[in-house]
């Protein structure tokens, strides 16, 4: 216990301010195999690491990888890495926030321990319409983030739009006991991997968003009434028809599939001046 208590007095040290960003090093050798197995790595892969920290995971992504880019927003840390980088020329190192930072215009995948506090803005850079070339990712969340994430079906227009765009997957859950300092909860490594066939095309996200938000306004109404304000009653019924969606089904509970049906739908069949607002 002292051990480990003397490793997280280090980190503290090197930190050139306050860890405003929650982030948390991973430093477990099982957990970081795991992330980087998550990934499905081939040798051929550019890999976007965000918050590489002191390296735990960038040197042994390099490993399996072609390419890292590894970003730190901490100048102490980023200056270790770039020395321990030397003899590698796969590795990247950049300093700066990911969230100012333009993402790579070819493919590329990303695993990393993200600084748990700005989750929600890492996930809309790399799945909204700048990440166009994120192809699959492997990540560490807060448990109850990754829960979110992956649950069955979600409230959220947002995620729910993402959706269409990306499969996703909790893998397993890691104690707080695998950082440092530990973060107050446990965390998780999702999977998430790019659909090779999007349920709704990137260009209509605004739109099947607003669709989604009118619908989720009340989201313990059954279907038929939730969709009611926009299909005309032949309409509503063929929608539901070709979406395979109950009536009497709390809109909800709608799979992704059901969803993209009846945006669909209504795109083909229903005049323009009745859908949702955007």
């Amino acid at each position: 216990m002292r051990g480990q208590n003397k490793k997280h007095r280090t980190i503290r040290k090197c930190k050139s301010g306050p860890n405003f960003t929650g982030q948390h090093l991973l430093h477990n050798p099982k957990t970081i195999k795991q992330l980087i197995e998550t990934a499905c790595l081939q040798s051929t892969d550019t890999v976007l690491e965000i918050g590489a920290g002191k390296g735990g995971l960038t040197f042994p992504i390099a490993e399996k990888a072609g390419r890292v880019i590894a970003v730190e927003i901490d100048a102490d840390f980023v200056g270790a890495l770039r020395a321990k980088s030397k003899g590698c020329p796969k590795i990247k190192i950049i300093q700066g926030d990911i969230r100012e930072m333009r993402l790579p215009v070819e493919p590329f995948c990303v695993v990393a321990n993200i600084p748990f506090s700005i989750t929600t803005a890492i996930f809309e850079k790399l799945l909204g319409a700048e990440g166009k070339a994120f192809q699959k990712g492997a990540l560490i969340l807060e448990k109850g983030a990754a829960r979110r994430f992956t649950e069955g079906s979600t409230l959220d227009p947002r995620l729910l739009m993402w959706r269409m765009n990306f499969q996703f997957e909790m893998r397993t859950v890691v104690p707080r006991t695998h950082f440092a300092p530990p973060p107050r909860v446990d965390a998780a490594i999702i999977q998430i991997v790019r659909r090779d066939h999007p349920l709704v095309p990137a260009n209509d996200a605004k739109r099947f968003m607003a669709f989604a938000a009118y619908a989720l306004s009340e989201p313990r109404q059954l279907a038929a009434e939730a969709l009611k304000g926009i299909f005309t009653p032949a309409q509503l019924k063929t929608a539901l028809k070709n979406a395979r969606v109950d009536r009497e089904r709390a809109v909800a509970l709608l799979s992704q599939e059901q969803w993209a049906s009846l945006f669909h739908t209504m795109r083909q069949h229903v005049a323009p001046y009745r859908w949702p607002k955007m």
